[in-house]
């Protein structure tokens, strides 16, 4: 009764939402308010309706109740509940029921936030996301039904795959990447909107690039929680491997990042219009992209889902999503000619220029290393494998000019730099930049992408934090306020920009992190017998006994656990397993990680002999890993303290320009 109320659901949502998209359209045109409430109360219903397909299959899921083949072939009676209920998005149907939930819910939001407001755009606004709900909810009354029954029924299921019961992160890593996805289509639609109606002002940037930062956020941590995943689950001592689907999780992030950039300078300066609102339609159709390789089976990857008929759909979506976004692209191009262009190489445009150019180039270097093995593969030419080799070589300079426009872009002005200006400014940041890297090649840190990335972040770091001090210094002066006062009083009075620094604080901590933990870290393996140690930077590590026994969450989980004592910089014991899981023709690696400040120490069992107690480990000592992840939370702490509203203000549609009476050096407060 349960799942076929859930496909009921999901069949009169496909209805409801293709009602809305037609009432939207009629009411768009002719302007009818109650046609348009009307379509609005659909889209309500649409969500409500997914919501209740998603309860079905949770409570399905919960129950076991395996005449639901999604149930049959992903949960077994001896499955935890935590992971039972994550299941909902652990395998492919279930993972586009959970998507349809997310996507009719941030529709549900906008237009339940906008429902009196900007009454020329809503309506296309409230068609595009309809549009988008009704694709999701037809893949899944068709090719990906997550409800279909299965006689006869089975006594028992196989369980969730191995690698997505291993560790509770599946349970927050997948959600948040979801929540980026499907935000990232409000953007859109408001860039549509814009197209039909020509309403292409700066009015409407300044609604979408909030719409926008939401979901980067929660893409931004999806990521750095599927970097932390990766590490704390798959037990080869790394975080970020350009997987095809790791790589697809990347590129709308980094178009999302160039369109943030952009729409500054089209909102200030009145150029870079076109290029602002292709990358929105970039971002919405690399979505597509990441959903297609990830749904499609055409990449191998423990990320990846297995081939069913749902690529099709999803390969015609990004077709369709493409031709009509680009079409209304080029018929609107005339009014998109900004009437501004840089005045100097030399000023805070050019800089965003450049930064535009070098995302723009890095995501073509990341899609073309991902899809090129795909492409030679279908046209016949054998199987080739563009590995991290190949995208270190080409991104990470990149990512390094990448950060030196960090600093310098928001540090020059508009208009116009003059170089007494850009000295002043860059002096001291660029002494201390050298002073931090010949003080850590002094104390015997060794290799050109450390020392480099170290220089980089602490000049601009350096240029950063000269800002904020100038600014505050100044507004002290002018207020007369005590220093900690007027630091945040011209910090929460220009948000954007001091929240812009805070995130770009996040990203310097990341690639300092990221820069010493994969140029510096140690590693070693060794085949041990009970009382035998390791040695490796510091450390000594002492295997004392090999226990094999049932998991006790899971009895049909045979669990061989290697305990050792361990002394160094950390002391203490630890335990590092091979899981050997019923629907897994493998042992799943399970491994120990102790983390510090400083560094990690990372232990992984690879084999073990029950006769003879021996095991082999592999130990890694891993520098300033933490530090990824705090990085990480720092960006995502920025980006809502840069977007968060100011009850001072108007509405953000409505504002003004905030002027502060203060001098030059702390009035640079926009942009950035």
């Amino acid at each position: 009764m349960l799942p076929t109320l859930g496909h009921v659901a999901l069949v009169i949502g496909l209805a409801v939402s293709l009602f809305a998209v037609a009432a939207f359209t009629a009411g768009g045109r002719g302007g009818d308010p109650r046609l348009l409430a009307s379509a609005r109360r659909a889209v309500y219903a649409s969500f409500g309706l997914a919501l209740v397909g998603c309860g079905a299959m949770v409570v399905s899921l919960l129950n076991h109740d395996f005449s639901v083949l999604y149930v049959a072939r992903n949960n077994a009676t001896s499955t935890p509940p935590f992971f039972s209920f994550i299941s909902l998005w652990a395998a492919l149907e279930g993972s586009i029921l959970f998507w349809a939930l997310l996507a009719s819910g941030w529709a549900a939001l906008v237009l339940y936030r906008y429902r009196s407001r900007h009454p020329v755009l809503m309506p296309w606004v409230g068609a595009t996301l309809a549009a988008i709900d009704s694709f999701f909810f037809a893949v899944l009354t068709w090719p990906g039904n997550p409800f279909l029954r299965v006689t006869p029924v089975a006594a028992e299921g196989p369980g969730p795959n191995a690698l997505l019961q291993n560790h509770p992160f599946m349970g927050l890593h997948p959600p948040l990447l979801y929540l980026g996805y499907t935000g990232l289509a409000v953007p859109f639609a408001f860039a549509i909107a814009a197209l039909i109606t020509r309403r292409l002002d700066e009015g409407w940037l300044a609604v979408v690039r909030r719409w926008t930062m939401i979901p980067w956020i929660f893409l931004t941590l999806g990521i750095t929680a599927g970097a932390w995943w990766s590490y704390e689950v798959l037990g080869w001592g790394g975080y970020w491997a350009w997987d095809p689907v790791e790589n697809a999780a990347l590129l709308p992030w980094l178009t999302a990042t160039a369109f943030v950039h952009s729409s500054m300078v089209a909102e200030r300066r009145g150029s870079l219009k076109a290029w602002t609102v292709s990358l929105v339609i970039a971002t919405f159709v690399l979505t597509l992209v990441g959903t297609f390789l990830t749904r499609s089976g055409v990449v191998a990857s423990v990320h990846s889902f297995t081939q069913s008929a749902i690529g099709p759909w999803f390969l015609a979506a990004i077709v369709l999503a493409l031709t009509t976004a680009v079409s209304l692209l080029v018929w609107r191009l005339p009014q998109l000619t900004g009437t501004g262009r840089p005045t100097s190489v030399v000023s805070r445009e050019s800089a965003f220029l450049l930064n535009n150019v070098l995302f723009c180039g890095l995501t073509f270097a990341v899609l073309f290393g991902t899809l090129m093995p795909l492409v030679v593969g279908a046209t016949g030419g054998g199987a080739i494998s563009v590995g991290a080799p190949w995208f270190n070589r080409v991104n990470v300079p990149i990512f390094a000019a990448l950060l030196f426009l960090m600093g310098v872009g928001p540090a020059l002005p508009w208009g116009r730099a003059s170089w007494s200006s850009v000295r002043e400014r860059f002096s001291l940041p660029i002494l201390a930049a050298v002073i931090a890297v010949v003080g850590a090649w002094g104390l015997g840190m060794h290799g050109a992408a450390p020392l480099g990335t170290l220089g980089l972040a602490v000049f601009v770091g350096g240029i950063m934090l000269d800002e904020l001090v100038r600014g505050a210094r100044a507004r002290s002066r002018g207020r007369r306020e005590d220093p900690a006062t007027a630091t945040w009083r011209l910090a929460t009075r220009n948000r954007r920009r001091y929240g812009g620094y805070l995130v770009h604080t996040g990203v310097l901590v990341m690639a300092v992190a990221v820069a010493i933990s994969s140029g510096l870290s140690s590693q070693t393996s060794a085949t041990l017998r009970p009382g035998e140690s390791v040695r490796l930077a510091g450390y000594v590590l002492t295997y004392d006994r090999l226990v094999v026994e049932p998991l006790a969450t899971d009895r049909r989980v045979t669990e061989a656990r290697a305990e050792l004592t361990y002394s160094g910089s950390q002391r203490g014991t630890l335990a590092t397993a091979l899981r050997d899981y019923p629907n897994s023709t493998t042992a799943i690696a399970t491994p120990s990680v102790r983390t510090a400040l400083g560094e990690d120490l990372y232990v992984t069992l690879l084999a073990y002999d029950a006769a003879t107690r021996s095991v082999t480990v592999r130990v890694f000592v891993n520098p300033l890993v933490m530090w990824i992840w705090v990085g990480g939370a720092i960006v995502a702490a920025g980006s809502v303290f840069a977007i968060w509203p100011d009850r001072r203000r108007l509405p953000v549609e409505e504002a003004q320009p905030e002027r502060l009476p203060i001098p030059e050096a702390a009035a640079s407060v926009e942009g950035a």
